[in-house]
């Protein structure tokens, strides 16, 4: 009898050791997920972009340690980086060529999330008018001058909107950004009040897509909103709701 339970005492050590040292090979749960690859295009004019987008933005989003963020402001090279990325951020208001419009429009059709920040949000591009009508919903022809004005969360039960407060102020230019009434339409997240009229517009939206999940941010002019805990929240939330096809 004392052989027998010497024998499983045996076995017991041996197989616990061995799915000691098989575990041993492989990363937990939390280590094993995947780090998605975001590409973040910035350059042009009227903001800074290597301080609040390439540094400050894309910071912010790292800081999930589920996401890698490479910026570029050589839209050249945008063709070359979105075969390895996950999510595209737009916040660039320069001109991009017809290779990387065209690599833009597969990547969003195939599904693949798309964030548009602040300047991504205008009428940048006359040879390119499927970009507002198709990504962004709409555009800005115009904004308010700089200055503080409230912001109105107008649906706090969206994944973009939590842990934002239902109201909050900040100094930002308001994009007086209007729906195409011929696009697929958008959802309001949030609105900013005009200073000077009755008037509002949507700051934060979601545009609908029948592949791709993708969002749009108006706010983000300079350091007084990108350094603010409810735009950070606001960006990151975005991209973990993009990132979700």
């Amino acid at each position: 009898m004392d052989g027998m339970v010497n024998r499983k005492l045996i076995l017991s050590l041996f197989v616990c050791s061995f799915l000691s040292a098989v575990m041993g090979l492989y990363p937990t749960v939390a280590s094993a997920q995947k780090t998605a690859n975001i590409l973040l295009v910035g350059g042009g004019a009227s903001h800074d972009f290597d301080r609040w987008y390439r540094q400050e933005d894309a910071k912010t989003i790292e800081s999930l340690h589920s996401f890698q963020v490479q910026y570029t402001d050589h839209v050249d090279s945008i063709p070359f980086y979105l075969k390895h990325s996950d999510v595209l951020i737009l916040s660039n208001n320069q001109p991009i060529g017809d290779e990387g419009k065209k690599a833009i429009t597969r990547f969003v059709e195939k599904g693949n999330g798309l964030l548009l920040l602040h300047p991504g949000l205008w009428y940048n591009w006359a040879d390119w008018p499927e970009y507002n009508l198709n990504y962004a919903g709409g555009g800005s022809k115009s904004h308010e001058e700089y200055r503080v004005f409230k912001n109105c969360v107008v649906n706090s039960t969206h994944p973009i909107t939590k842990d934002v407060p239902l109201t909050f102020e900040l100094a930002d230019e308001l994009y007086r950004y209007m729906p195409d009434p011929e696009a697929r339409g958008i959802e309001v997240l949030a609105i900013g009040m005009s200073m000077h009229t009755d008037e509002f517009y949507p700051v934060v939206f979601t545009v609908k897509h029948p592949k791709a999940r993708i969002a749009g941010i108006s706010l983000g002019h300079d350091e007084k909103s990108h350094t603010r805990d409810e735009y950070k929240t606001l960006l990151t939330n975005a991209v973990r709701w993009v990132s979700e096809n």
